[in-house]
């Protein structure tokens, strides 16, 4: 696997949180979405440069391991369905006393329709209302289309 790019953004100066097409559902991750998670991950890892071959029953495990995480910040953490099919969602937790964007995952159809920008925008507003400075992350290097999104919403690079 190539190597973990760690950035940052600088919650100081967070953008306005952009509408939502109509029919579309934003709302806060629940335990009860593990399996819709689950299916996202996999379906929205398949074929990129972060899959490793998981299976199902890997995803089901690794968002377990977020929902049962108690540094996870559910709260934080948002979905976006459509007509009750989870279509993108971003998964935040704590780590080092940071915010930390842990996963950020929509389907393959939805892509490029601004879902997941959304979510993060959501995301790094609230955090900033909570009153944290900044949010961390790691983009695996080569992952253009993810650099290109956090850079959209103000990341930088942060060499280790």
């Amino acid at each position: 696997m190539s190597e973990k790019l760690r950035y940052e953004i600088d919650l100081s100066n967070t953008v306005p949180i952009p509408a939502l097409d109509v029919g579309l559902q934003i709302r806060t991750v629940s335990p009860t979405d593990l399996v819709g998670l689950a299916r996202l991950m996999l379906d929205a890892y398949v074929g990129t440069i972060d899959y490793e071959d998981e299976n199902l029953d890997d995803a089901v495990d690794e968002v377990r391991s977020f929902l049962d995480n108690p540094d996870s910040l559910l709260d934080r953490s948002y979905i976006v369905e459509d007509e009750g099919e989870i279509a993108s969602a971003v998964l935040v937790s704590m780590s080092d006393g940071w915010p930390f964007i842990g996963y950020v995952m929509t389907l393959p159809s939805r892509k490029k329709h601004g879902l997941a920008r959304h979510l993060i925008i959501h995301a790094l507003n609230h955090l900033a209302e909570d009153g944290h400075e900044r949010v961390v992350f790691y983009i695996t290097e080569g992952n253009t289309p993810s650099e290109n999104l956090f850079r959209s919403v103000g990341a930088v690079h942060v060499p280790s």
